[in-house]
C-alpha cells in the first residue's frame, strides 16, 4: 500500500499577507535610511554652525582654508554666474516683454510676473546650480581622495580636528557663496533683460522705471524667501557633498562614483529646499497654493 505523502501548505490568509508584508518592509528600512541621512545632514549643520561661532575654531590655518575655498567657490565662479544672467536674462525677461508687446500688454503687467520668476525661482536655483556643479563635486571628489588615502588618521593622529579643519570651512564657503552669487545672479539677469529689451523696442522706459515695476509688487516675504533659500539651500548642498566625500569606503576606484553621487544629491535637496519654504513662506508651490 503506498503511504500518502502529506504536503503542507501555507494557509491563504498567510499567502495574502507575505506580499504586503515584504513591501512593508521595504519602504520602511528606505524610510529609515532615508531619515538617517537626513539627521546627519541635520547634525552635520549643527556641528558646522556651532564650531563658526567659536573663536577658538578659527586658527590661522582654518582661515586660510576658508579664503581659499571661498576664492574658489565664489570668485572664480563669477565669469560663470555672469555668463548664466546674461542668457537666462535674454531669454526669459526679454522673451517674455516680447511676447506681452505682441499681445497689447504693457511692461507694468509683467513686470511682477518676472520679478516672482527672477528672485523666487531661477537666480538662487541657477546659482545652486553653478555652485555644485563646480565645486560640490570638487570638494566631494577631494575630500573621498582623502579618506582613501589615509590622510584623515594622519591629521588626527597630528591633534587636527578635521572637522574644524576641513568640512566646517568648506560648508561655510559654500553658503556664502551660494547667497553672493545668487544676489549677482539676478542683477545680472535685470539688467541684461533690460539692456537687450530696450535696445529690440521691447522696453519704453528708463532703468529707473524698468526697476520700479519690478519692485512694484515685491515684499518682505520675496526678501525672506531669497535670503532663507539661499542659505538653507546652499548648507544642505555643502553638507551632502562633504558627507559623501568622507562617508566613500573602498579604493579610489570609488571616488568618481561618490562625486556622481553627491551632485544628484545636493541639487535634490536643494529642489526640496525650495518647495518646502514655497509652501512654509507663501503657502503654494509655484503657482499652486496649499492649504
Amino acid at each position: 500500500m503506498t503511504p500518502i505523502r502529506e504536503t503542507r501548505t501555507l494557509p491563504s490568509a498567510t499567502r495574502w499577507l507575505a506580499a504586503p508584508l515584504r513591501a512593508a518592509d521595504t519602504l520602511g528600512g528606505a524610510a529609515l535610511s532615508r531619515l538617517h541621512t537626513v539627521a546627519s545632514i541635520l547634525s552635520l549643520l549643527w556641528a558646522t554652525g556651532y564650531l563658526s561661532i567659536r573663536p577658538a575654531s578659527w586658527t590661522p590655518p582654518v582661515r586660510l582654508v576658508m579664503v581659499r575655498q571661498l576664492f574658489f567657490t565664489a570668485v572664480d565662479a563669477v565669469p560663470a554666474i555672469v555668463r548664466f544672467g546674461i542668457a537666462a536674462g535674454i531669454l526669459l525677461i526679454v522673451q517674455a516683454l516680447l511676447w506681452s508687446d505682441q499681445i497689447g500688454v504693457g511692461a507694468d503687467f509683467v513686470a511682477p510676473f518676472l520679478w516672482r520668476a527672477v528672485v523666487r525661482e531661477l537666480g538662487p536655483l541657477l546659482a545652486c546650480l553653478v555652485v555644485i556643479g563646480r565645486s560640490g563635486v570638487a570638494i566631494s571628489t577631494e575630500l573621498a581622495s582623502m579618506v582613501v588615502a589615509d590622510e584623515f588618521e594622519v591629521l588626527e593622529a597630528q591633534g587636527i580636528d578635521p572637522m574644524t579643519y576641513l568640512i566646517m570651512p568648506r560648508i561655510i564657503s559654500i553658503v556664502t557663496s551660494v547667497f553672493c552669487l545668487a544676489v549677482l545672479l539676478t542683477t545680472t539677469m535685470l539688467i541684461t533683460g533690460f539692456a537687450v529689451g530696450w535696445a529690440m523696442g521691447a522696453v519704453r522706459v528708463g532703468l529707473t522705471s524698468f526697476l520700479e515695476l519690478m519692485f512694484r509688487k515685491a515684499n518682505s516675504l520675496d526678501l525672506l524667501f531669497f535670503v532663507s533659500k539661499t542659505l538653507i539651500a546652499g548648507g544642505f548642498a555643502g553638507a551632502i557633498c562633504c558627507q559623501d566625500g568622507v562617508s566613500v569606503r573602498g579604493t579610489v576606484t570609488d571616488v568618481a562614483r561618490v562625486s556622481s553621487r553627491s551632485v544628484i544629491r545636493a541639487l535634490s535637496a536643494v529642489l526640496a529646499v525650495s518647495a518646502f519654504l514655497s509652501v512654509l513662506i507663501y503657502g503654494r508651490i509655484l503657482v499652486f497654493k496649499i492649504g
